[in-house]
Formats: C-alpha cells, structure tokens, sequence
C-alpha cells in the first residue's frame, strides 16, 4: 500500500470514524448515562468533513506514472524507425562520408514528399496527445464587435479565481496504476463509511433519547411525543419517590410533565407552593399551546372528582388540590373509576401523574390500588418527601 494515497487529515477522519463505535460502547456501560453518545455526532461532522478536504484536495491530485507507457511509445517509434531502414538500405550507394551520421546512409533525394514527411515523423517522433501538455487560455476570443474595435465603455476580462490558480500551482502526486486505483477505491469507501457511521449516530442519539426519557435522572429535553413510544422503550414507574434534592423545584416538576405532552393532579397541603404553580403552562417552548391548571379547594362542589378524572385523563387540563384531605377522597374516587376502565383495558393516550406532596403519606391501601390499576392504564404516582 502506498502511504502517499491519503493526507493527514484523511488519516485522522479515518481514526475519528473508527472511534465512534468505541465512544456507542462506552455510552452503553455509563451509568447515569452522560453524552457521549451525542458527541460522536460531532466527531462524525468533523470526520466527514476532514474526509471530504482529503479526497478533494489530495486524491484528486493523484495521476498515473506514465514512465513504462512513455518508454514503450519511444521504443515502438524505434522500432518503425529501423524497419523503414532495412527496407530501404538495399536501395542506396554503399558509400559512406565520414561527416556522415550512424542512420545518414539513406539518400533523401531519391525520397517523394510523402515520404519525407513519413521519414522527418520517424527521426523526430511527436508526443502523444496523452503526453502533450494542455493550457488554458488566459483571455477570451477575440472582440470584432464595434464596440471592440472603437474601444467599448466595458472591456472583457477573463474569469479571476484565486483559488483555482492556486490548486494548479500544486504538483501532482505521480503513483503507478495499482497504487492509483487503489487511492480512489479507499477514498471512495472511507467516505462511505463516514456518512455510513453519521446515520447509525443520527439513529442512537433518538434511541437513547427515547430510552432516557423515563429515567429521572437521565431525561433531557421534554418534546410531546407519544407516550406509547417512551413507554415501548422503557416503561415508566408507577410509583417513583422523588429523590432528594430534585433536579427541579415542584412548579419546575409540573412544568416538565406538561412539556412532555403529560398531565397532571398535584395534590399538596403547602398554600404557598399551590399557588406558585402558574394558571397556565406551555407545551411548547416558553408560552406555546398552553395547558390550563384549574385549582381545586378543600369546598369545591361545582369541580367534581369525575370531572377531574375525565379532563386528567383525555389531557384536557391540569389540577392543583390544595387539601390533602380532598386529595385522599380523590383519589378514592380515582380508584373506582379506573376499576372499571381496568375491565376495558382502557389506557391514556399520555401518561398522568398524580402527585402527592403533602405532609402526611398517602393511605397505604389508596397507594397499593392506584400502583396496580395504574400500571396498566398510564397513571404513574409521583410521590415527594416533605
């Protein structure tokens, strides 16, 4: 293999591209996943690009040492050469001067002029048009127009590109053949296997995107997709304990729900955190399609636990129950009703999040029925320590 086939910086896109399975491995054995994941993308930019500089810049500089064809092109015009003169030297004077050359015996006066043409071509053979050097015309043809011959207001001038003058002046890279095909085949596959590593990259940044979405300490950048694509990929938790301290606050808890497409009822006995939680929050960027959050009191008659349960569950809106006691008859009610949906194997579309922040610790026997009939309809409790 000829060294020569590829620069420094195809050398290095080579190694970048071969890193980014070992960064996909190392990704897999990290645990809480970080993003390394996301940078061999970036190494993949980087090596596509340094593979694109190499093959422009280098490879096509690259041409065929035509020493072995030159020589036998001379070789067959010798060989013409001294043919014409065995043919020929029966015909002349075997009388030889001494000013006289090794080849000067043939007598150019008894020759036609087609045959002086044919003997001046065989002692001094023309290049072939492979050999003949081709130059490019500084200027454009010329103007016979009137405005050419008096002197026009515009003149014509040739195109100026400082950067193909530039590529010219660079000397070519001479190889043999062999060598030269097999620069373009190594070209042509390590370009192939960029582009090939930058998709299977594309691909697992969205796979572990999906993967992590679900995993508290590891989602990043809530979107509103269907929960049934994070949910095919890892199930959520039905009861998940908030660790201490959170990544977020409780409205910035909220928040993050709604911007992943979920709802929720937030049941706390803290007036101070109940109306921190704003009257609308977006599930788009910071105010786009916003979810309206409907307060519910310790006496609110007219917002019955029905009414709650259907708007939760179709995504309509979200709920902040400011009495832990209303709270716990709530969610009594919320039992009974997915008692039924359970016969039906009725399941949200998005995931709802009852969450219980209050002081006091959720009925043991409200808990385990909510775990088990939640589970399979997409209601998830998200319990915060006091």
């Amino acid at each position: 293999m000829n060294w020569n086939s590829f620069n420094a910086l195809g050398y290095l896109s080579v190694i970048l591209w071969l890193a980014m399975p070992l960064m996909w491995l190392v990704h897999s054995k990290m645990k809480p996943k970080r993003w390394l994941v996301h940078a061999s993308v970036l190494v993949g930019v980087l090596a596509l690009v340094f593979a694109k500089i190499n093959s422009e810049t280098h490879v096509n500089r690259i041409q065929q040492d035509m020493s072995e064809q030159l020589a036998a092109f001379r070789a067959e015009q010798e060989a013409k050469r001294q043919a014409e003169l065995d043919a020929r030297g029966d015909e002349v004077a075997q009388i030889r001067f001494a000013e006289d050359g090794s080849d000067d015996f043939l007598d150019r006066a008894g020759l036609d002029e087609s045959e002086l043409k044919y003997r001046d071509k065989l002692e001094q053979p023309e290049d072939p048009e492979w050999m003949k050097k081709k130059e490019r015309s500084a200027g454009g043809a010329a103007d016979d127009s009137l405005e050419g011959m008096i002197g026009g207001v515009e003149e014509s001038k040739g195109v100026e590109s400082e950067t193909l003058d530039k590529t010219q002046d660079k000397e070519p890279i001479i190889m043999v053949a062999e060598d030269l095909q097999r620069a373009n085949m190594l070209d042509g596959l390590n370009l192939k296997m960029v582009r090939l590593m930058l998709v299977v990259a594309v691909l697992l940044v969205i796979l572990d995107y999906l993967k992590r979405a679900n995993v508290y300490a590891e989602s990043y950048l809530p979107l509103p997709l269907p929960s049934g694509w994070t949910n095919g990929m890892k199930a959520p938790v039905s009861e998940f304990v908030r660790p201490e301290p959170g990544r977020r606050d409780l409205p910035g808890e909220l928040a993050w729900m709604v911007k992943r497409g979920e709802s929720f009822v937030f049941i706390t006995d803290d007036p101070t955190v109940a109306s921190s939680v704003p009257a609308q929050l977006p599930r788009l960027g910071k105010n786009g399609c916003p979810m309206e959050v409907i307060r519910v009191g310790a006496s609110a008659p007219l917002v019955s636990d029905g009414f709650v349960f259907e708007t939760a569950w179709y995504g309509r809106g979200a709920f902040v129950v400011d009495s832990c006691d209303r709270g716990v008859e709530m969610l009594k009610s919320f039992v009974e009703l997915l008692g039924k949906r359970h016969v039906t194997r009725a399941h949200v579309r998005q995931n709802l999040n009852l969450v219980w922040a209050c002081g006091s610790s959720l009925p043991e026997e409200v808990r385990a029925e909510l775990k088990r009939l939640g589970a399979s309809a997409g209601l998830n409790l998200f319990l915060i320590n006091s």
